[in-house]
Formats: structure tokens, C-alpha cells, sequence
């Protein structure tokens, strides 16, 4: 029987991504970006490359999230009032651009990067 090994990298970018999510919602309030109802979902502004990166990422509501798939209109639009058309254009640019490889190392860097930034948030309240 053939000794199967088990590919640890799907698990530590999972384990990254879920701790990264959960800083971003309690980063947020709770507070869905695109609607301002109750959220408790990391919505992406670009699916992909920058899955990981804190620009991209705003706390959603299931419903603006999954059912309106991310009220992007809604999303662009607040990004572009809050931060400025030059700087939604580099993001949209790095979103294009930029790789969305890490290896082992650099995810579990990610991993402790916002389980501290969470430990650091000076409000207690949880959405999970």
C-alpha cells in the first residue's frame, strides 16, 4: 500500500484566511460595509490575488456578501469615496498583478500576524 502524504499547504492557507477574516470583521464592527447592517463575513473587493491583504477586505453581511455577490457597485463606490479613484486604481491594478503564492513559512506569518492584531482590537465584542 502506497504511503500518501498529506499537502499541508491548503490547511495552513485556510487557517491564515479564517484568522485574517475574523480580524477584519472586528475590525469593522461588525458593520457591513456596503449596507451598514449586522455583518459577520470578510467581503472580498477582488477575488484572488488579494485575498489576504486588509485593502481588499471589509467586513459583509451575508447578504451583500453571498446573495448580492459583494454589492460590488456599492463596495466601489464606498472605497472610491473613503479612499480616493487613484487608490481603488492600484488596487485594482495589484489585484492583476500581484502573485497569491505564499509558501508554509508565510502563511503561518499571516496566521500570527492577525492573531495578535486581534488580541491588540481594545474592544472585546465577538461576532463568532
Amino acid at each position: 500500500m502506497r504511503n500518501r502524504s498529506i499537502n499541508p499547504h491548503p490547511k495552513a492557507k485556510l487557517k491564515a484566511e479564517i484568522e485574517c477574516h475574523k480580524y477584519i470583521v472586528l475590525r469593522d464592527r461588525g458593520i457591513c460595509f456596503t449596507c451598514g447592517s449586522q455583518g459577520n463575513q470578510a467581503g472580498h473587493f477582488k477575488h484572488g490575488k488579494l485575498d489576504l491583504d486588509e485593502r481588499n477586505l471589509h467586513c459583509q453581511c451575508y447578504i451583500c456578501n453571498v446573495v448580492k455577490n459583494g454589492n460590488l457597485k456599492v463596495y466601489e463606490e464606498k472605497l472610491t469615496r473613503l479612499y480616493g479613484q487613484e487608490w481603488v486604481d492600484k488596487l485594482i491594478l495589484d489585484s492583476n498583478t500581484m502573485s497569491n503564492k505564499f509558501s508554509i513559512d508565510e502563511l503561518d506569518q499571516i496566521y500570527e500576524k492577525y492573531k495578535n492584531k486581534i488580541k491588540n482590537i481594545p474592544f472585546t465584542n465577538s461576532f463568532f
